[in-house]
């Protein structure tokens, strides 16, 4: 047997023990999680920084925060979300206990992703362990010092038998999946979401699929232009562009566009310096294939600042396009590098029609100081979550469920949401075996006559 196919086994065999049924054993693996990354933020950090060159500040509060305060929320909450909620009765079942009760799926799947690869990876743990579930982690072998250090780390403080690691590349990923779960979470590509989907199928295990797209960002005419693009850059050349929720593109009037461009670049000159290359709050691209391909889709291109690179540090400059023809390969694809084509739109009409002639994306970005024109963009359209007059902050909210609709994926999770996602919401009905009498009317042989109403 092989020791991926050994290690979901001792996973399901550790489930069925029915040791994660108690809370309490749930929340001191979230306590003894929260003890690992406290303990360990110097290995966390240093395998963000070689993976995708972020220091210490960035690493933090990008990535190590967010699940800090995941697992804080989690613990403080579980108890209340673990309740059985009751629900309302009919008629019939007055006498009835009615609730919804939340049991574990069993052995999940979580397969993380490489642009954060500490928080897309351990965040949707938290709530796979809060909901009693054994889990099998995948990190990404993309960024492979965080997968090693994952790979190290969690058997130190986490149940080994219930909590394993499978580290690996493709090959490795194509096995798990041939297992059978009770859930599978997958962050990524919409190409490796599907492959992920069809494996599941094979076992009708249900699927959360987080993907991406092209994020749109919408910028009004009316608007502060300065906070707008100050806001826009940061969300845009944040980890290098690498982000699922990265503003993809720019749309606006054509009278504004240059603006835009100005405002942009003295932004990128007010976060990275003369220099971008020598800051240290700058990324770089994982890897050569990313690289050679985000350079490919600069070629070619109206270049109105940035447009160069250096391949032997995979550096590529904080890059604006301009009059962006919408067939063009940057308009096909998901970015994901610090690349930023404007496209010319006459009107917010014309907007929201060029929005829904293409898949819909994970989020939307609109910019305007007039609430009817943010009301129209979110009544119109369809996007996984919505920030207006900001980026990416939206999905920072434990209360906002983080997940997409069609092409950018499928269900959520954050918060109680997390929670749900990683439990079976099962209906009970609990009656006594008294008042019979009340019930002989169900029973045949039925009447002659239908009761008149």
């Amino acid at each position: 047997m092989s020791k991926i196919s050994d290690a979901v086994n001792r996973a399901r065999e550790a489930f069925n023990s029915g040791r994660t049924r108690p809370l309490q054993f749930r929340i001191q693996q979230l306590e003894a999680l929260r003890r690992m990354i406290t303990e360990h933020l110097p290995e966390i950090t240093a395998a963000l920084a070689s993976d995708l060159h972020k220091n210490e500040w960035t690493a933090y509060n990008e990535e190590i925060a967010h699940v800090l305060e995941e697992i804080d929320t989690t613990i403080k909450k579980l108890p209340e979300w673990a309740a059985d909620e009751p629900v309302e009765k009919t008629h019939q079942t007055q006498q009835d206990e009615s609730y919804i009760h939340s049991e574990p799926l069993g052995v999940v799947l979580v397969i993380g992703a490489w642009n954060y690869p500490f928080n897309l990876t351990i965040q949707p743990m938290v709530g796979a362990i809060a909901a009693g579930n054994a889990v099998v982690l995948k990190p990404s072998e993309v960024s492979e010092n965080m997968a090693d250090t994952l790979a190290t780390m969690v058997p130190q403080y986490l149940d080994k038998e219930l909590y394993p690691v499978v580290n690996g590349g493709v090959p490795e990923t194509t096995e798990v999946l041939t297992k059978r779960f009770d859930h599978i979470m997958y962050t990524g590509s919409t190409a490796v979401g599907k492959i992920v989907m069809a494996a599941a199928a094979k076992h009708l295990t249900p699927v959360t699929l987080e993907l991406g797209g092209k994020s749109p960002c919408y910028v009004d005419k009316d608007c502060d232009l300065d906070v707008a693009c100050r806001r826009i850059a940061w969300g845009k050349f944040m980890n290098s562009g690498q982000t699922c929720v990265a503003p993809d593109y720019i749309l606006c009037d054509p009278s504004i566009q240059n603006q835009i461009v100005e405002k942009l670049k003295k932004s990128v000159k007010d976060f990275y310096g003369e220099n971008v290359k020598e800051s240290r709050d700058y990324g770089r691209i994982i890897n050569d294939r990313h690289f050679q391909r985000v350079i490919g889709l600069i070629e070619g291109q109206k270049v109105a600042h940035g447009g160069t690179w250096d391949a032997a540090s995979r550096y590529i400059a904080p890059t604006i396009l301009v009059d962006v023809d919408p067939q063009s390969q940057v308009m096909q694809e998901e970015i994901f590098g610090p690349v930023m084509p404007i496209v010319c739109v006459r009107s917010l009409e014309e907007a929201i029609k060029f929005i829904n002639q293409r898949e819909k994306p994970l989020a939307l970005y609109v910019f305007s100081n007039n609430n009817k024109v943010i009301k129209k963009m979110i009544a119109e359209t369809s996007s996984g979550g919505v920030s207006a007059n900001d980026v990416i902050v939206h999905i920072t909210v434990p209360t906002l469920p983080f997940g997409g609709v069609g092409y950018s994926g499928m269900g959520s999770y954050h918060g109680k949401k997390s929670f749900e996602t990683f439990s079976h919401r099962r209906s009970c009905l609990l009656r006594s075996l008294l008042n019979e009498e009340t019930h002989k009317g169900r029973y045949p042989p039925s009447p002659a006559k239908m009761p008149r109403h």
